[in-house]
């Protein structure tokens, strides 16, 4: 027997909830509490912190070296997302309990009526998987990357370097024992990040790259609405359709407002840490400090680019909604009394919720234009300085 598409998302759920739960940050789950696993992730993510801020003292204070406060700050982005991630996932965590229970029950319902509404939940269902895919894939590159570099240089050059830019207090990175402990620390930290990290990631992923499904399916249900709508025999039908269809854009609207209130702060500092940990990457790559930071500019890149691109999406689905309900629907066959409806629906979709980074700056691909031509101009402004 063929898997059902509902069970398909379910699965997708799944393997998106058991990355949260190995994190601790199970959310979803009616039942959560914070529990010793959560207090050891914050513990490391500390740790991390306390073991930067010690590398700073040893590089600059000790050594004299201020390249390193380049070096150490490259990675500090990604564990304030982790922490700001955790934080309102803990905090807001009702929101994602919500919204996961719309959309399976959304792919529960409509799976059963078949036909063209059956055909929107595979093809969403792919593109999901698919974007889930590339982001697994990107996560590990970077951490294979990250890991090999430093192998390959101590089995070819015998030279010592390190998978993160951090030391501990009492381990010798000169000695040959000290470097390896720390290369299997880091080693540890780097892929329990990146796990924690693309967990949270996908559930961002999975919850707006179905918000688009919602407006599929209304250009599916605007059709049968049409087919009604001409025969004029069938107005108790014809109302009640309509009735579904204003219900259905109030939960559209309800789910936008969700994940605006949800992704506002995380946006917020994803593009900011984003923004600062390209900077300082392109610095020590112009210094020639870290070898491995062209593996870490392209991973903070892609980041960058694919969560503004997140919020082209929505803003996309917006413009198509709107335009469905005026341009698909055959509302000037309806009576005057319930063209109100359409014209509720209309005046609301002039004025969509869309997502933003901190209410600072719109979630979009121009934002990302803006924020790529301030790096190149910091790049050209050091690129010139160095010379």
């Amino acid at each position: 027997m063929a898997e059902s598409v509902a069970d398909r998302f379910n699965k997708i759920v799944s393997v998106v909830r058991f990355c949260l739960r190995v994190c601790g940050a199970d959310v979803c789950d009616l039942n959560y509490r914070m529990y010793w696993l959560t207090y050891c992730v914050l513990a490391a993510i500390f740790f991390f912190y306390a073991c930067t801020a010690y590398t700073l003292y040893v590089g600059v204070i000790q050594e004299g070296d201020w390249t390193i406060m380049l070096e150490a700050s490259c990675m500090v982005g990604s564990a304030i997302q982790g922490l700001t991630k955790l934080y309102f996932g803990v905090t807001k965590g009702h929101l994602m309990q919500q919204m996961e229970a719309i959309y399976k029950d959304i792919y529960k319902t409509y799976e059963r009526l078949g036909g063209e509404y059956r055909e929107q939940l595979i093809k969403r269902i792919k593109i999901t998987k698919a974007l889930m895919n590339v982001f697994m894939w990107i996560y590990i590159i970077l951490v294979v990357a990250l890991v090999s570099l430093p192998l390959f240089y101590l089995v070819v050059f015998k030279e010592k370097m390190l998978v993160m830019q951090f030391l501990v207090p009492g381990i010798d990175r000169n000695s040959d024992v000290g470097h390896l402990m720390l290369l299997s620390l880091h080693t540890m930290c780097l892929s329990f990040g990146a796990f924690g990290n693309f967990g949270a990631d996908m559930f961002l992923f999975l919850f707006v790259s179905n918000l688009p499904l919602l407006t599929d399916l209304v250009k599916v249900k605007l059709k049968d609405f049409n087919e009604l709508v001409v025969q004029h025999t069938r107005y108790k039908e014809t109302r009640a359709l309509l009735w579904n269809i204003f219900s259905w854009h109030q939960k559209y609207v309800r789910l936008l407002s969700s994940m605006e209130e949800l992704y506002n702060g995380i946006m917020f500092v994803q593009l900011s840490t984003s923004c600062t940990g390209i900077l300082c990457t392109i610095s020590c790559i112009f210094i020639g400090v870290w070898p491995a930071a062209p593996v870490y500019l392209l991973y903070s890149a892609s980041v960058l680019y694919t969560f503004c691109a997140l919020g082209n999406l929505v803003e996309l689905s917006n413009e198509e909604f709107a335009e469905a309900v005026y341009c698909d629907c055959m509302w000037y066959e309806l009576p005057v009394k319930d063209q109100k409806l359409i014209i509720i629906m209309l005046s609301k979709s002039q004025n969509e919720i869309l997502l933003s980074a901190g209410d600072v700056m719109p979630l979009s691909m121009a934002t990302a234009l803006q924020l790529s031509k301030g790096i190149y101009s910091f790049s050209m402004f050091l690129f010139t300085y160095l010379e």
